[in-house]
Order: structure tokens, then C-alpha cells, then sequence
């Protein structure tokens, strides 16, 4: 692909390691895992190699992950699985589109939500997760890693306050922008459910995963047969959980990690130092997840400007790809209380992780050079 991608938050190229292992699944072993002829058998063997690796990842155990189709289905079924009937439920407002459509359906029915407010960079307000939690809330659910500002929780002192207040509480967070980057310690979060998304770090699209402490407490989306200890039917996409596995071994180690980080810092410096009025939105690059960055550059319209930049071989976003179609400022955006100007106007840059620094500096050059033209542009019509 020429140019430069610079949205990684949407999607990233299968590792080629991953395309192998999809290509050798889909071909030469093919097997239905359900089979017990000797094809069946090694997809099977396959399949548990994968739900390993995944496991190891983020040390949990092999039975505590159950394959999905990817985050949005891994979401659904964890809220729809861990809300009793009727309880009482805590969220926020800046949460992926599969969550907050997930509770507002569930809010319909016969629970209560209460939405935990942010502040301006998208962390979550202490103080009132303490009010509005009582005894009896029985579950909560967040990204660890908001997908459009990248803003990072403090997840264990979020997780301590709530279990403090109420000790019953289920927890669960959507770790699909995490992994891979940020280390993720199942044991240190202490949450009892957890996303995670195949194609957001080098794996392919259609395979996802909910990793769970306690596997019983999980009810079905789909019914048919017993794949996935019967708590997800269907036939296993094994090529798609096979490269899910593959992608697995292959997340960045902390040294990439860390050069991802500064050659953010590098590229909105450049871009500050080329662009008046440029701002910020969300943490600062240093506090933020390695690979997003967004930034408003007000008077200009963001859909516009993302095509503008697309046609000079920049391919950022305007926000959630799971949204972008909507054409109206993003939620996530108005949630934070940006003045309206500003949240129209932008656009998140997100890395993949082998970005050189060279890379992110052409990238700040056709930026800045696209923004002060249209700038120019606005001020002659």
C-alpha cells in the first residue's frame, strides 16, 4: 500500500506469519474441529494451541478464554451475561459503540444504568463512581484504553473503589485497544472479564475473545451445538482463532512499545510547531496508549480534512471506524465537554507499531502542509 497508515485504532495488517498460519488452516488443514476423523482432530489440537497463546498473553488460563467473532460479539456477551435482571449497572459515556448500544438495549428491559462522568482528558471522575455505586450494584463495565483519545484508566484503583463499595460486583473491561499494547496482568487487574480483538494488533479480522474468571457464570448468544463448552455455537472460524493465536506470540515487546510512544511525541511536536492553533485532545502523548494521538485543528471540518489528507497518501480517521459513517461529532468528543468547533474538527491519528520515525515525520510534513492549505483556503472563501 503506498502512503502512510495512520489507523491503526480501525485496523492493521495481518503479520505475515498470521497470513501463513490463516492460509495453511483454510487449505491443508481444514478440518471441522468437531470431527473426529484425523483432520477434525488436528483443527481441534489447533484451536487449543491458539486458546493457549492467547492466554498467555495476558496470563490467564487456557479455560478462562472463549473465542468470538471478534470485540463487538465478545462485549455482548460478557454484559449480557454478568447483568442480573433488574440490577444495577455503571458505565461511562465514552465507551465503544458495542457497549453503550448493549446497555442502552439492557436499560429498556428492566436495568438501571448510571453512566460515570470524565473529565476533560476521558479519565474517570473517583469520586463520582463513589456516589453513584451502593451495596447492591452488581456490575461495571469499561475500556481500559478509550479508542478514540486513548486515554489510559487506572483500572486497579477503579476496580479497588468499586469492590470496596459494592463486594459483589462484576467487572468488566474492553481491553481491545490495550492489547498489544500496554502489558496486560490478569491477575493484577482483577477484573472478572476482559476483550480482546484479533485485527486491532496484527491478527486477522472475525476472531476475537472474551476472557473470563469464571466460565460458569457466561449464558449463551448463540444456541446450537456445544462449541466453546457450549457457550458460543457454531462452527469455530479455526483459521480466523489459529491466527488469532499466531498474532498472540507476535505482540510488541516494551522496547517497541516505548519507541511507538516517542515517535508520537515526535510527530505532534512537529505538527505543534508547524500548525497554529493545533490542540490537544485527551491525555498528553507521554500519559496516553503508545498508538493514539488526536488532534483538533479548529475551522476545519473533520470529514473533510480526512479525505483531503487521504488524497496526499495520510490515511487518518475522524473518530471510531465503528462509527464513522454517521457524519455527526462523536460522543466520545461531547462527552469530555469540548466546545463544539473544536470536537468537529478532529482527527485521530493512530500507529501501527513498526512506524520508523522517518515514517511519522513525511506523515507531519503532508499535515502540515494540507492543514495551512485549506486554512488559506477557508480564510479567501
Amino acid at each position: 500500500m503506498e502512503g502512510i497508515y495512520m489507523d491503526a485504532a480501525a485496523t492493521t495488517p495481518a503479520r505475515p506469519e498470521v497470513i501463513e498460519a490463516v492460509r495453511k488452516m483454510l487449505g491443508q488443514d481444514f478440518g471441522n474441529p468437531s470431527s473426529l476423523h484425523a483432520p477434525g482432530v488436528n483443527a481441534e489440537k489447533e484451536i487449543k494451541k491458539a486458546r493457549r497463546r492467547v492466554a498467555e498473553s495476558i496470563g490467564a488460563g487456557p479455560g478462562q478464554v472463549i473465542f468470538t467473532s471478534g470485540g463487538t460479539e465478545a462485549n455482548n456477551l460478557a454484559i449480557r451475561s454478568l447483568i442480573r435482571p433488574g440490577g444495577h449497572c455503571i458505565s461511562t459515556p465514552i465507551e465503544h459503540p458495542s457497549v453503550q448500544e448493549t446497555f442502552r438495549f439492557l436499560a429498556r428491559q428492566d436495568c438501571v444504568v448510571d453512566y460515570c462522568r470524565v473529565d476533560r482528558e476521558g479519565n474517570i471522575d473517583i469520586q463520582h463512581l463513589e456516589q453513584i455505586l451502593h451495596p447492591a450494584s452488581c456490575f461495571l463495565s469499561l475500556a481500559l484504553v478509550n479508542n478514540e483519545i486513548g486515554t489510559v484508566q487506572d483500572l486497579e484503583e477503579i476496580v479497588r473503589v468499586a469492590r470496596k463499595k459494592a463486594p459483589r460486583i462484576l467487572i468488566h473491561t474492553d481491553a481491545v485497544q490495550a492489547w498489544g499494547k500496554l502489558q496486560l496482568d490478569w491477575d493484577r487487574m482483577g477484573v472478572d472479564a476482559l476483550t480482546i480483538s484479533a485485527h486491532k494488533t496484527g491478527g486477522p479480522k472475525g476472531a476475537g475473545a472474551l476472557v473470563v474468571c469464571r466460565p460458569e457464570l457466561i449464558k449463551p448468544l448463540l444456541w446450537g451445538g456445544e462449541q466453546e463448552e457450549g457457550l458460543r455455537s457454531g462452527t469455530e472460524n479455526t483459521p480466523g482463532i489459529v491466527g488469532m493465536g499466531v498474532a498472540a506470540t507476535l505482540l510488541p515487546e516494551e522496547k517497541k512499545i516505548r519507541a511507538m510512544t516517542r515517535i508520537k511525541q515526535e510527530f505532534f511536536q512537529q505538527i505543534r510547531e508547524g500548525i497554529t492553533g493545533v490542540e490537544l485532545i485527551g491525555p498528553s502523548p507521554e500519559k496516553s496508549v503508545p498508538h493514539i494521538l488526536n488532534l483538533s485543528f479548529p475551522g476545519l471540518p473533520a470529514q473533510v480534512l480526512v479525505q483531503a489528507l487521504s488524497r496526499e497518501g495520510i490515511y487518518a480517521s475522524s473518530g471510531s471506524a465503528c462509527s464513522s459513517h454517521r457524519h455527526q461529532i462523536s460522543y466520545v468528543l461531547q462527552a469530555l465537554g469540548l466546545e463544539k468547533e473544536v470536537a468537529s474538527s478532529a482527527i485521530r491519528f493512530s500507529f501501527l507499531d513498526d512506524i520508523s520515525s522517518s515514517q511519522a515525520a513525511v506523515a507531519a510534513d503532508k499535515v502540515i502542509q494540507v492543514v495551512n492549505q485549506m486554512k488559506k483556503v477557508m480564510r479567501n472563501v
